[in-house]
């Protein structure tokens, strides 16, 4: 395995995206889900107001690329269809030492993204480290299908119970075991088919008395 596989959070960082061609634009959405990171688009052919949900996009640089652009930037994104602008990327990238992601020539850069789809707060990536994208998608394919939107409802609800927990000042253990139990029960059914009796009922039997109540405002908010 080459890569490192990493969730990075993005809040108050600098991203460049240079090209906003299809390519470009896929990136960019991307990175706008991760709000608030701050995003600096650099393509002397594309309008901004052509970019997906312009007014998150902190500055557009309708010009062509300079490596000075890349000054305090985080990670930059080479999406051009230019090879030799791509390689002005990465040279400059190495010297402002700023990660550096590729989209024509993966092995060039210092990341690459998997493919990923998510529900809710859970996020599922899949990589084959470039081997082939095509198995990457099958793959995501595949679990997109074996975990549906419930599984966003049961994170939601593992969130929520975790602040409940929390105050409590039980024991790690004891609080592993609780998270254990909502796991391997029915939960996820009982929130696909938003049964709020019955999910109610089971946490009543998993979670200690003094966090009922809490719980059943909890199921309430989330189905």
């Amino acid at each position: 395995m080459k890569y490192y596989p990493i969730f990075l959070d993005l809040g108050q960082r600098t991203c460049a995206v240079i090209g906003a061609g299809k390519v470009g634009l896929r990136k960019i959405q991307s990175l706008v889900q991760c709000s608030p990171a701050r995003i600096i688009v650099i393509d002397p052919f594309v309008d901004f107001i052509n970019l997906p949900d312009p007014e998150k996009v902190i500055w557009h640089l309708k010009q062509h690329f300079s490596p000075e652009m890349l000054k305090g930037c985080d990670l930059a994104f080479a999406c051009t269809s230019d090879p030799e602008i791509n390689d002005m990327v990465v040279k400059a990238c190495k010297g402002l030492k700023i990660l550096c992601n590729v989209a024509e020539r993966p092995e060039l850069g210092d990341f690459i993204l998997p493919g990923i789809f998510s529900r809710q707060d859970l996020i599922i990536a899949v990589s084959t480290c470039g081997s082939s994208p095509a198995l990457s998608a099958k793959i995501k394919n595949d679990l997109r299908e074996l975990f549906g939107p419930e599984y966003g409802l049961l994170t939601e609800l593992l969130a929520g119970v975790r602040k409940v927990l929390l105050p409590l000042n039980l024991s790690q253990e004891k609080n592993r075991l609780y998270f254990k139990k909502i796991v391997d029960s029915n939960a996820v059914s009982l929130l696909e088919s938003g049964d709020r009796q019955k999910l109610f009922q089971l946490m009543i039997d998993i979670l200690p008395q003094g966090t009922h109540y809490q719980v059943q405002r909890l199921i309430d908010a989330i189905l």
